[in-house]
């Protein structure tokens, strides 16, 4: 991998930095430890399972700072590399909550994301129905011709592309028509018919006025709780029959499980169970991850018998090259033992910093500070949330020394610095 640009490589540190957290684009810079998960995942299922119509759930359990978004990022750029559609939905009671599947489907749609390598992520396009439109402009436009013309809608490439999707089987009718629509209405320009039909794709209620108008374009039913699964499916379809290897879709519930009523959790685990069941046969070419917290695994499955069969490991033997059937991808059980593993982020990210503020450290003298950082993280912090604060003191120390001179770290220091999780430089916290 060539190495990040300047700006890339600042908003990295910047975040880092200042919250311990990854952004979304660019952790395929600095990983360190998954490597194996991902190959598994990349050989055993993006590769060849999953495109050929298969269909798998997986479990990621990590706590809070081990690194959940972080992987849940590095599966969505291989994701990208295999050719797949990807949507990551971050799950919150008030935006997305899992007992609603109608409101999952929403979320997954507008969630979806038009990749371009050379875009940043926070420019990247959000939603089914831009999605469709980028997909169409990726065939038109090195054709010469611009999209809402009669000249764009009537090229052999587009025409083609219409016709694999009308000859694939898509289980909702409506669904069907809906997508059908879409595209010859932004193929010709049609800007309110476009408008209409993206809010039906995006889950969103519609007046019954809105409905009569759709049901003179064949789409006839609402999006309900009922049907929300198999609108999902619709979806896993129509991108196959677009011309992609399958669906990934990627959840993340950060913390809000741990605060939910019992009725909703009891909600919420029927659900889950369903779409292990259902994701075998009902998702075609679709990967279902789920990251969760720990006490997800330890504190609530247990009491959901049902759900607990499907997602116990027997004898501790998590996902991995050896074991790619497992259920549960576990982030405490990573490549290098926790002390190797900080080191090495230490390395990956020191060349980023020195990219970011144009300066060269000291490689030996700033890796022996790494090593007494991560063991005094390891040392006082009891494995929560280590890694990210190991990760905001280092980034604030190379910061630090940047500005006064490197200088050896001792372990009270070390210490010191891990405690207090920050260093004040000219006033401001890093």
């Amino acid at each position: 991998m060539l190495p990040p640009s300047r700006q890339i490589a600042t908003q990295i540190i910047q975040n880092l930095g200042q919250y311990g957290t990854p952004l979304s684009g660019g952790v395929g810079y600095y990983n360190v430890g998954t490597e194996s998960l991902l190959e598994a995942l990349d050989k055993h299922y993006l590769s060849s399972y999953l495109p050929e119509g298969g269909a798998v759930f997986k479990l990621v359990v990590g706590d809070y700072g081990s690194g959940k978004s972080h992987f849940l990022y590095c599966v969505r750029e291989r994701a990208w590399a295999r050719r797949f559609a990807v949507s990551k939905v971050d799950l919150s009671p008030q935006e997305c909550p899992y007992d609603d599947q109608k409101k999952v489907y929403s979320a997954v749609a507008k969630a979806l994301i038009w990749h371009d390598a050379d875009t940043s992520d926070s420019e990247m396009i959000r939603g089914l129905a831009p999605f469709l439109d980028r997909l169409l402009q990726s065939i038109v436009e090195p054709l010469g011709a611009a999209l809402g013309t009669t000249e764009a809608a009537e090229l052999d490439e587009v025409q083609a592309l219409q016709r694999s999707f009308n000859n694939t089987p898509i289980d909702n009718i409506s669904y069907r028509y809906a997508i059908s629509h879409y595209l010859s209405a932004a193929l010709y320009g049609n800007a309110a018919q476009k408008d209409l039909l993206a809010r039906w794709l995006h889950g969103e209620d519609l007046s019954t006025a809105d409905m009569r108008e759709l049901k003179t374009l064949g789409v006839t039913q609402k999006m309900t709780r009922t049907n929300a699964f198999q609108m999902l499916r619709s979806l896993s379809q129509t991108v196959r029959a677009l011309g992609f290897n399958g669906l990934c879709l990627l959840f993340d519930e950060v913390d809000r499980l741990m605060s939910l009523t019992r009725r909703a959790m009891t909600a919420i685990t029927d659900n889950l169970r369903e779409v292990i069941d259902r994701t075998r046969e009902d998702l075609p070419g679709t990967l279902f991850i789920y990251a969760v917290l720990p006490q997800f695994v330890s504190d609530i499955v247990p009491s959901y018998p049902a759900l607990q069969q499907r997602l116990q490991v027997q004898m501790r033997r998590y996902f991995s090259l050896t074991n790619p059937f497992s259920p549960q991808i576990n982030l405490d059980h990573l490549d290098l033992p926790e002390d190797e593993l900080l080191v090495k982020i230490a390395e990956r990210l020191r060349g980023i910093f020195e990219t970011a503020y144009n300066t060269r450290l000291n490689a030996t003298l700033q890796t022996e500070n790494a090593r007494h950082l991560a063991l005094a993280a390891l040392r006082t912090l009891s494995g929560i949330s280590h890694r990210r604060i190991f990760i905001k003191a280092l980034i604030g120390e190379w910061y630090h020394q940047m500005q006064t001179g490197e200088s050896a770290l001792s372990d009270s220091q070390a210490e010191a610095i891990i405690g207090s999780g920050t260093r004040e430089v000219d006033g401001t916290s890093y």
